[in-house]
């Protein structure tokens, strides 16, 4: 499954982060750490080279740490992040989670970097 959704009608300075985040949906295994028992499967709402923003079932608290294996067309890409917030969706039993990535090496950060630049200015 793949969505896009290209953000174009913002207004300069809204936009807080130093990369561009881009509305698209891959999936993503993710797992709690350090106990490693709670494994689950989402989709990302949006995506940036710094973070993402996934969907769950369950609430995690602010500072809560995931491992994620983000499944972009054919190619994988693995990262620890962190929860830096965690919001319940109205009128529904799913909670939005913004996750920034604490460690994710050079060769995946390339690989966001350049989906995320061709998706951003396609």
């Amino acid at each position: 499954m793949l969505y896009i959704n290209k953000k174009t009608d913002m207004k300069m300075g809204e936009e807080r982060r130093n990369f561009p985040r881009v509305d698209i949906s891959f999936p993503v295994e993710c797992e709690l750490l350090p106990e490693r028992k709670k494994i689950f499967y989402t989709v990302t709402k949006n995506l940036s080279v710094e973070g993402a923003k996934i969907l769950t079932e369950e609430f995690f608290p602010k500072n809560s740490i995931l491992r994620i294996n983000l499944n972009l067309i054919n190619e994988m890409v693995i990262a620890k992040t962190k929860v830096v917030w965690c919001n319940k969706e109205p009128y529904s039993e799913r909670y939005q989670i913004g996750l920034y990535f604490l460690e994710i090496n050079r060769k995946n950060k390339d690989k966001l970097k350049t989906l995320i630049d061709k998706v951003f200015h396609s």
